[in-house]
């Protein structure tokens, strides 16, 4: 019967918009919403994937060089709750032939 009752609150298709009535957000966790968490219950593969994601960047720009488009805007940054380019940033990707 538990696994039942877990199963169907894991169903991505089911919409609830009651739940986030009154207190919702003072009762859910702190880092609910963050990707690998944090506090206490950080995920323990968080490092590994940070370290992950430098590796395969690393191998692409091996390979790869990245300019900006002809005539690109000043890049301006965007302080929201990550540091963003206002506008965007438009580049062109040529590989590295024998560099």
């Amino acid at each position: 019967m538990i696994i039942l009752c877990l199963l169907d609150h894991l169903d991505p298709d089911l919409f609830i918009p009651e739940r986030f009535e009154g207190d919702f957000f003072k009762k859910i966790p702190t880092y609910a919403y963050f990707p690998f968490g944090g506090g206490p219950r950080v995920c323990i593969g968080n490092h590994f994937a940070h370290m992950e994601v430098v590796l395969v960047l690393a191998c692409i720009c091996q390979r790869y060089r990245f300019q900006l488009i002809e005539n690109h805007h000043e890049i301006r940054p965007q302080p929201l709750i990550t540091l963003r380019p206002r506008r965007g940033i438009q580049m062109k990707v040529v590989e590295r032939n024998g560099q």
